[in-house]
């Protein structure tokens, strides 16, 4: 077999590939042999008649068909073999030469990544401290949330921080925009009413009603698409008003939220916030290194690898939106899309995780990153600990699926914790209080890590891996545990509010 290998753009080559003489002449015997065993000719046993009866009854063009067919699989798969190629896409096959046979193939494969100069990425660290007022922020907010509504003592109109019950018409011209809402509680200054909504409220109190119109900006991008552009009337119904009563600040509140005194509180409070921001710090520091590695180095992403992970992405939107009793379809409807067009949306963002996975794929091997058989029973052990049924964990660990997690989860910590070593030059990500919290034994943060980038083997499947996939999606749908959503509440509360002012969603026609 002689092969050609042509490099071509987004990982594709063009392989031309050569049968030698003499093992064509091989597969042109087994193609006549097979061949002479399925027809009929007259006064021939079937798989007896010359091979030249044959090739005059039925053309040698059959037979050397049949060969090619025999042989051109397997010369594809040496040729792969030989180049150390792995495909990633269908070929596309064109047979030029009958015989001997020259075919050529295309095919996108693994790509090969360049790190470049991936030592002399740099990344600061980010320094963390909590401060009293931290503290004193975070009390207030377990005071609010153990206060209670009452009305105001005298009659007046509402205020931020009130609780307001309205109803709510929105009218387009003559003619209703949407259902009426009713008896819809909202707090004034959390934002989730429109600005003119609020603006509005202020100016009346309990039993009267305020009308006003709002426009909407074409470019509006917060305003759900149906409403850019349009001019809606409103009326709106303050219908009762409450303030909010704060309890004290002390052993009591504190009892309230789960401590025996305040002072515990505040210990507990600060050690939580430093490393709740230590590790979302750590999460930053690390993706950003991810990010300056992976922007750095020189690879094409197969747009076949594009492409499946966007279907795999749609496939897990799809779980989810069935779990919340919604389709696809009406995902689609409801944003106003067509597949193709959300599809696009999802290619960036899929190119880039297969980019940043491919690039730490290469990073791994080029450090020599890799997990032992003692690392793995180590993190079974600190994973196991003292339960009372440490037998049946262990057993559940170290069961070929989860143990292969396990093993990627230490892969990307490993990865993570050599590449943070790399970009800071030994400082770590974090200095500061924050830097204590990464002296604690067993400081594993796994919700942090979670949000981590993706690090080795979240996007990026090796062939080998593809035929553990549809037993690994069936494990996965074993041990997710989700909580359904009341679809219709859900849209009902969009078609009342207004999200954050720094909220990208969509606005709908009483919010943003």
């Amino acid at each position: 077999m002689k092969v050609t290998v042509e490099r071509m753009p987004q990982s594709s080559v063009s392989l031309d590939i050569v049968a030698e003489s003499d093992e064509f002449n091989k597969a042109m015997d087994k193609a006549y042999r097979k061949i002479s065993r399925q027809v009929r000719i007259p006064g021939f046993r079937p798989g007896k008649a010359p091979r030249l009866i044959v090739e005059q009854r039925l053309g040698r063009e059959v037979i050397v068909e049949e060969a090619q067919r025999e042989i051109m699989d397997g010369l594809y798969r040496q040729a792969l073999e030989q180049e150390e190629l792995t495909p990633v896409s269908e070929p596309s096959v064109d047979v030029y030469q009958d015989e001997p046979v020259g075919f050529k193939v295309e095919v996108q494969i693994y790509p090969t990544v360049d790190l470049n100069e991936y030592t002399d990425v740099r990344v600061e660290p980010q320094e963390i401290n909590v401060s009293d007022e931290d503290v004193d922020e975070a009390i207030s907010d377990i005071q609010k949330q153990n206060s209670i509504w009452k009305e105001p003592e005298s009659q007046r109109s509402p205020q931020a921080g009130d609780q307001v019950i309205i109803d709510l018409q929105a009218y387009e011209g003559e003619e209703p925009f949407q259902d009426p809402v009713e008896d819809a509680e909202f707090e004034i200054g959390e934002g989730r009413l429109f600005p003119q909504i609020e603006e509005a409220l202020k100016n009346v109190k309990a039993g009267e009603q305020a009308e006003f119109d709002i426009t909407f900006d074409e470019d509006d991008e917060r305003a759900n698409p149906d409403l850019r552009g349009k001019t809606l009337h409103y009326k709106v119904t303050l219908k009762e008003i409450k303030e909010r009563e704060l309890p004290e600040i002390d052993d009591e509140l504190a009892k309230t939220a789960g401590y025996e005194t305040l002072d515990e509180m505040r210990a507990t409070l600060r050690k939580n916030l430093l490393r709740t921001r230590a590790f979302q710090a750590r999460t930053e520091v690390v993706n950003d290194a991810i990010q300056n590695v992976a922007d750095q180095a020189i690879l094409d992403v197969p747009s076949a690898m594009v492409v499946r992970q966007i279907d795999e992405d749609i496939a897990r939107l799809q779980q989810e939106l069935s779990r919340e009793g919604m389709s696809f379809d009406e995902f689609l409807r409801f944003g106003n899309k067509t597949n193709e067009e959300y599809r696009d949306e999802l290619k960036p963002d899929a190119e880039r995780r297969l980019r940043n996975s491919l690039v730490l794929e290469a990073f791994a091997k080029a450090e020599n990153v890799e997990v032992s058989e003692d690392d793995l029973l180590a993190e079974i052990d600190r994973l196991v600990g003292p339960s009372e049924n440490a037998e049946q964990m262990r057993e559940l660990y170290t069961n070929p699926y989860f143990s292969n997690m396990l093993r990627d989860e230490l892969a990307n910590r490993k990865v993570a914790d050599r590449l943070l070593e790399i970009v800071t030059e030994g400082a770590g990500a974090v200095t500061g209080e924050g830097a204590t919290v990464f002296d604690e034994p067993e400081a594993v943060d796994e919700s942090a890590e979670d949000d981590d980038e993706d690090v080795l083997t979240s996007d990026v499947e090796s062939p080998e891996d593809d035929a553990d996939s549809d037993d690994d999606d069936e494990a996965d749908d074993d041990v997710e545990q989700t909580a359904a959503a009341d679809t219709e509440a859900e849209e009902a509360a969009v078609a009342a509010t207004a999200a954050d002012e720094n909220d990208t969603t969509d606005r709908e026609p009483t919010g943003s």
